[in-house]
């Protein structure tokens, strides 16, 4: 078995408000190993959750000038972005190796997305928030990762 996560993931973990993977270049795992065939199914279900959560941010999210609801709305994005390509990272952990790769992983992504609002949305305040949701989140997924390669 393989050890640890493709470079190619582990060096990928690009943050976008649209649908686009995070993890650059297609499913990272050479089709010989068993863990590309769960990265697919995982990409698959982590793109109907995109659709669905777009779905429900078209009947719910408001259009407004009020400041405090717009950044509310942007950051409820940003942490339902992360978590669902966080969640499709966990298909891929096999071993503890993994789980330390994926953990190096989400503290990149969460930096990248801290970049990548204040680039985008330079004139939304998000102070620590952002930092501290996505960090949560981040602590969230690192759990439920160890959990899975301790078995």
């Amino acid at each position: 078995m393989p050890h640890g996560l493709p470079d190619a993931l582990r060096a990928s973990a690009v943050p976008r408000w649209s649908h686009r993977d995070p993890v650059e270049g297609g499913n990272p795992f050479p089709s010989s190993d068993a863990r590309s065939e769960a990265w697919d199914t995982a990409t698959d279900a982590s793109r109907l959750a995109l659709t669905q959560h777009d779905a429900e941010l078209e009947a719910t999210a408001q259009v407004t000038l009020d400041r405090a609801h717009y950044r509310a709305q942007l950051l409820d994005l940003a942490v339902a972005r992360f978590d669902v390509w966080a969640r499709r990272g966990l298909s891929a952990l096999r071993t503890g190796e993994d789980g330390r790769d994926f953990d190096r992983w989400l503290a990149d992504y969460v930096a990248n997305w801290l970049a990548y609002v204040a680039e985008t949305c330079p004139r939304v305040e998000v102070g620590t928030t952002l930092e501290t949701r996505l960090t949560s989140r981040a602590e969230h997924w690192s759990g439920r990762a160890r959990s899975l390669v301790a078995r």
